[in-house]
């Protein structure tokens, strides 16, 4: 699953930035027992064996995001009723449920829906693969 693979990726960027910190903070001794430049290849090594980790979780997706038209069944109803809905669902890779974003006015206090449908018949559900896939927004910091 990639949610786990991008939770092992960024345990291991942490830990390796751990390395890093206990690399720096312990210089002076890592110095007086070997070269400067074994200090500088094992940092260097470090630090881009990290760039490398970041690239990969960058470009693994954290989820899916259908915009449209689409129809929600109405809560509470028999016979079921359609709701038509004008916006976007998204849902996370780690989920089996879709969030409606949305400003209709019968969407914008709901939760989760296991079923989002295509058209006003409720018969096929959105999948994963009829949303596009949502990468990570990196913000400079």
């Amino acid at each position: 699953m990639i949610i786990a693979e991008r939770k092992n990726t960024k345990t291991n960027i942490e830990s390796l930035n751990r390395i890093l910190y206990l690399l720096d903070y312990n210089k002076e001794t890592l110095l007086s027992e070997s070269p400067e430049s074994s200090f500088n290849n094992a940092s260097d090594y470090v630090k881009s064996i990290v760039t490398k980790l970041e690239d990969r979780k960058d470009k693994l997706p954290i989820g899916h995001r259908y915009t449209g038209t689409f129809y929600l069944r109405k809560a509470y109803k028999i016979p079921f009723e359609a709701v038509k809905i004008k916006g976007s669902v998204f849902m996370r890779e780690d989920l089996h449920s879709w969030v409606v974003e949305s400003d209709d006015e019968y969407a914008k206090d709901l939760g989760y829906f296991k079923n989002v449908y295509r058209e006003k018949k409720m018969v096929n559900t959105l999948r994963r693969k009829d949303g596009e896939v949502v990468f990570e927004v990196k913000r400079d910091k």
